[in-house]
């Protein structure tokens, strides 16, 4: 089946990527970001996280704005036996779509993340993007990412930890806070996203 490809996204400064395979059975499709950090070691998303995103119908055509998918959510999936973390029927569609986040436990072949962690991201290597979090996607994709966390980040040099970061701030004139164990600020600032497909 084939699909008009859509026009560009606006976007607030931030990469989007739609996924160019949509008539695939079951895209896995990464959430890839590169933010610039001062004395920051590390920020960590828990599985416990609430993704929140903007997601878009596998023909191309319905959006729905700001949906919540958390790993420690099993929803049944309306005629069938399979769970999933976030389910929605769209509109003339005849079977319900399915969002799943793939945690590091599930064994999944995906030979594009071969040695990456996910649910972290400590900086990047000459401002790659690196990968954090993976979906597995059955008649919808994520379009958009809202940072809104909660996050933990921790400063370098066993620097504070700073819990419930919402990052959003991040991706205008940046999130600031100081250590005050290290004696020191710290900030993140530059953050911006991308969805890949990966095999």
């Amino acid at each position: 089946k084939l699909h008009t490809p859509l026009p560009p996204l606006p976007s607030l400064g931030l990469s989007f990527a739609l996924s160019p395979a949509r008539a695939l059975p079951m895209p896995l499709i990464g959430l890839f970001m590169k933010a610039t950090m001062e004395n920051i070691e590390k920020i960590e998303f828990p599985e416990t996280t609430d993704w929140t995103l903007d997601v878009l119908s596998g023909n191309g055509v319905d959006v729905r704005e700001r949906v919540t998918v958390n790993a420690q959510d099993e929803v049944e999936v309306p005629n069938s036996k399979a769970t999933a973390n976030f389910t929605c029927k769209f509109e003339g569609s005849k079977q319900a779509a399915t969002i799943s986040i793939v945690t590091m436990s599930r064994k999944v072949e995906c030979r594009d993340l071969k040695g990456q962690t996910l649910g972290v991201y400590s900086g990047g290597a000459r401002g790659q993007l690196e990968p954090i979090a993976l979906f597995d996607c059955r008649g919808m994709e994520p379009t958009r990412w809202y940072p809104v966390g909660p996050f933990r980040v921790t400063a370098v040099d066993g620097g504070k930890c700073f819990e419930d970061v919402d990052l959003r701030e991040a991706q205008g004139d940046g999130w600031c806070e100081y250590d005050d164990k290290k004696d020191q600020p710290v900030g993140i600032s530059e953050l911006e996203f991308e969805f890949k497909v990966v095999k």
